[in-house]
């Protein structure tokens, strides 16, 4: 799989993350309000952040790359989040995931970086199915997915939680049903 060193939107540039990213990294793992609505692990120390950043850097030169990248400002650089996917273990849908800065939510930057993703996702990657999943509670990224065209699957149990799966086909993507 290919993982770009950079893709860019209007107001972001989505990148691989660098060595520099450290201390950044380390705050937005650590930042509860950021975590809790995600599947990220809260690191307890530095030397773990960058124990996972140094596994996540060694993995873009592989065969079998970690898809996650920086969300930042195109216009200063500073990192405002992430983003990325996996497959799924239990389904063949590839799992869209995103999280932002607290202070940068509510500005149609996720929506943004997700639709890049998306595109980037099926249209250079030919990923035929790109899902959501988010806790009923996370009322921004519902909406977020119905925004973007994505169809509603259910509530699914889903890390011993009720999750909202949503979907996107590449079929309905592409202009199909």
């Amino acid at each position: 799989m290919k993982i770009p060193q950079s893709i860019d939107t209007e107001r972001l540039i989505i990148r691989r993350y660098v060595e520099d990213d450290l201390e950044r990294l380390h705050l937005f793992f650590n930042n509860e309000e950021i975590t809790s609505s995600t599947d990220m692990p809260a690191h307890q120390s530095l030397e773990e952040t960058g124990a996972f950043l140094d596994v996540l850097i060694q993995s873009y030169r592989t065969d079998e790359p970690l898809f996650a990248m920086a969300i930042c400002m195109k216009d200063n650089g500073e990192v405002i989040g992430s983003c990325g996917f996996a497959a799924m273990e239990f389904s063949s849908d590839t799992q869209i995931y995103y999280a932002l800065e607290p202070e940068f939510r509510g500005k149609g930057y996720a929506t943004e970086a997700v639709e890049k993703m998306l595109e980037y996702m099926i249209l250079v990657l030919d990923i035929e199915r790109v899902a959501v999943f988010c806790s009923p509670e996370n009322i921004a990224s519902v909406n977020l997915a119905k925004r973007i065209g994505m169809m509603y699957q259910g509530t699914i149990w889903k890390d011993e939680r009720n999750t909202e799966y949503f979907l996107m086909t590449r079929e309905k993507y592409l202009g199909g049903n």
